[in-house]
């Protein structure tokens, strides 16, 4: 039996959550869930798949044990992200090579591509 059982055993209600924190402002990489909602909106940029798109972190600017900033994102398919052998996540270099023989442009290109396209309000990537 954990403590918030006991709490409503004895006071006959559950206990109030405590409030969520606040992230401390300037700490650690940027992070936008917009932006990474708009990433996934993309085509994957290393086979043009349309499905099960997921923003790939690809930037190093997170410190140790930290994820890179959300404006680091590449779209990524499941496969080219996680799944398959040149997945970004098992062959970084074999997926970076494959991207940039589709787009003719490295992986920090591209980056600075999208960061341009989402600050001009664009909804779409050329």
């Amino acid at each position: 039996m954990n403590s918030r059982s006991v709490y409503f055993l004895v006071h006959g209600h559950k206990p109030k959550r405590a409030p969520r924190r606040a992230r401390s402002s300037g700490r650690g990489p940027a992070r936008s869930w917009k932006y990474r909602a708009w990433v996934r909106t993309l085509p994957c940029v290393a086979c043009g798949s349309a499905r099960g798109i997921e923003a790939a972190h690809t930037g190093s600017d997170g410190g140790t044990a930290q994820k890179a900033s959300d404006y680091s994102c590449v779209p990524l398919c499941s496969d080219c992200h996680t799944a398959a052998p040149h997945s970004h996540h098992r062959n970084r270099g074999e997926c970076e090579a494959r991207i940039f023989a589709r787009h003719g442009k490295t992986v920090e290109e591209l980056v600075r591509d999208f960061n341009r396209e989402w600050h001009a309000g664009r909804t779409e990537a050329a």
